[in-house]
């Protein structure tokens, strides 16, 4: 077995970040954990980012002012399915998903595997679908708790 690596970050005094752990929180009273996630590759990330949507960018340069809050290690069949999913979506520009990040009040029946768009959580979730975990498959949202609920 293979593994991707995902890390989950949050930014304490950040109003956006803050936002986004009230909308995809853990339960009715406690906030989200983390504001972001990353696919990580060695010093190499892949993320969707607000500003940028989904790039490829130098680890450190992605975690300053983060905090880390978990990286979790999730045994794939083929990694490098993963890795050049997360590449081809580099490549083509995708945009990032500000619905989804704030809890998909925008579109409720918006598609996750989509790949014309995607917020954190999801291109993690759609970078370990392509490496050959589809755990997510039953569900029409992912975000932390999905994520960090699996068996890495």
């Amino acid at each position: 077995m293979e593994t991707i690596n995902v890390t989950f970050t949050r930014r304490r005094w950040n109003p956006i970040s803050w936002l986004i752990r009230w909308a995809v929180p853990r339960s009715r009273f406690s906030l989200a954990l983390s504001s972001h996630c990353m696919v990580s590759v060695g010093d190499r990330v892949f993320e969707a980012h607000m500003i940028y949507g989904v790039r490829e960018t130098d680890r450190s340069a992605a975690l300053r002012g983060a905090t880390v809050v978990k990286e979790t290690c999730y045994q794939v069949t083929n990694a490098d399915a993963g890795i050049a999913f997360a590449r081809e979506q580099v490549l083509k520009r995708t945009r990032y998903d500000w619905a989804g990040a704030l809890g998909l009040c925008l579109t409720p029946g918006r598609d996750w595997k989509q790949d014309d768009k995607f917020f954190c959580y999801e291109f993690a979730a759609a970078v370990l679908h392509a490496s050959g975990r589809h755990v997510f498959n039953n569900l029409t949202h992912v975000g932390e708790t999905a994520l960090m609920a699996i068996n890495p």
